[in-house]
C-alpha cells in the first residue's frame, strides 16, 4: 500500500492538487474531487478504511488506507489514472476511426 507521501508524488495527483487550488489538502478537499467523478463512501474496517467511487457506467474504484484522508487519495490516485487510460483509449479509437479508408 502505498503511503500518503508517495500519493502525493504521483503526478495526477499533482496535477489535480494544483487544479484544486488548495495551500493544504484536507480529507474534505479530496473527497469533493472525487465527488465530480460519481457518488463516493468510505467504509471503516477493523484496522483500514476503504474509500469506494461509484462510477457511472463503470467498475467502481475502491482503495485502502490507514485514514480516511490516505485511502481517499489513494482512491482519488487510482480514479484518477482510470480516468486518464480510459481518455487515451478514446483518443487512440478515435485515430483509428479518422484514418480508416472508406
Amino acid at each position: 500500500m502505498p503511503t500518503v507521501d508517495d500519493l502525493l508524488r504521483r503526478p495526477a495527483v499533482l496535477a489535480a492538487v494544483a487544479e484544486l487550488g488548495v495551500a493544504t489538502l484536507g480529507v474534505e478537499d479530496v473527497l469533493t474531487a472525487l465527488h465530480r467523478f460519481g457518488a463516493v463512501r468510505v467504509e471503516i474496517g477493523d484496522d483500514s478504511y476503504m474509500c469506494i467511487v461509484e462510477l457511472p457506467g463503470e467498475e467502481p474504484e475502491r482503495a485502502c488506507g490507514t485514514s480516511v484522508l490516505h485511502a481517499a487519495l489513494a482512491c482519488w490516485a487510482a480514479t484518477l489514472e482510470s480516468a486518464r487510460l480510459y481518455s487515451a483509449r478514446g483518443l487512440t479509437e478515435l485515430e483509428h476511426f479518422l484514418a480508416r479508408d472508406d
